[in-house]
């Protein structure tokens, strides 16, 4: 794993291989790069793993979330430029998707690099200051890894950091999202959504298609707000897919 900052070192962790081509994952609010478990070990065939991850969670709790989205989207686009390759896939889920959104942007139009982009489980800006205001779904309640491996003092603590994670990540929304211009951008947008998302219909993901100048599509999956963490199968074999056949623009975008 390349380290060009120490910053860096801690907001982008990078895994495989060395091939010309990775997946950059963009984690959901209340998450961290652990939402991505196993994802280089199964995309390892076609591209490396680069997992982004934000203040504030996991081995990053002593660092508050408070950057300025504009900002820290240039500096992932910086370091994510100046690793060797030739596509780069941004991967990300529901907050994770505008931010990789705001990365693509500043991609482009700071180091005019194209990227083709994934989005899924959020709707496209201009977002209000009422973003991540309505209730988490029930399916966005942490995620028992081992039911019973821990007593009940335990996994109450787990649950307290949880709910106090998730309400600054949904606060810093708030603060943050409503500043992004929506710009349409020269990149591939390919976007999915679940079929029992209560935050959000299929169809609102239309919306992504004047964001494009290129190529849109738009896919429905089975599954909750949160399906990328049951049953991560249709996005990675969505970036299997963009993987496989490559771009001439050298750049691929995934967000959930």
């Amino acid at each position: 794993m390349e380290q060009v900052t120490s910053e860096e070192a801690r907001l982008l962790r990078r895994y495989g291989p060395g091939h010309r081509q990775v997946a950059v994952c963009f984690h959901h609010a209340g998450g961290g790069m652990s939402s991505y478990r196993g994802w280089a070990d199964r995309l390892r065939t076609h591209v490396d793993v680069v997992l982004v991850q934000l203040k504030g969670r996991e081995d990053r709790t002593a660092e508050p979330l408070t950057d300025d989205l504009g900002e820290l989207a240039v500096r992932i686009a910086r370091g994510i430029c100046e690793m060797p390759y030739d596509e780069i896939l941004l991967v990300g889920h529901s907050m994770g998707a505008t931010v990789a959104w705001a990365v693509a942007d500043a991609m482009w139009a700071v180091y005019r690099r194209r990227a083709r982009v994934v989005l899924s489980a959020q709707a496209p800006p201009p977002y209000t200051d009422q973003v991540g205001r309505q209730p988490p779904p029930a399916d966005h309640d942490r995620p028992a890894e081992d039911p019973g491996a821990c007593g009940d003092t335990l996994t109450s603590a787990a649950d307290a950091f949880h709910a106090r994670l998730l309400a600054a990540d949904l606060a810093w929304m708030a603060r943050e999202f409503p500043a992004l211009v929506p710009r349409p951008l020269p990149v591939d947008v390919h976007c999915l959504a679940a079929d029992r998302d209560p935050l959000l219909a299929p169809g609102d993901m239309a919306g992504w298609a004047s964001l494009t100048t290129r190529r849109f599509s738009r896919r429905t999956v089975p599954g909750g707000h949160m399906y990328l963490l049951t049953n991560p199968e249709p996005v990675l074999d969505l970036v299997g897919e963009l993987a496989v056949h490559g771009t001439t623009d050298r750049v691929i975008g995934v967000v959930h």
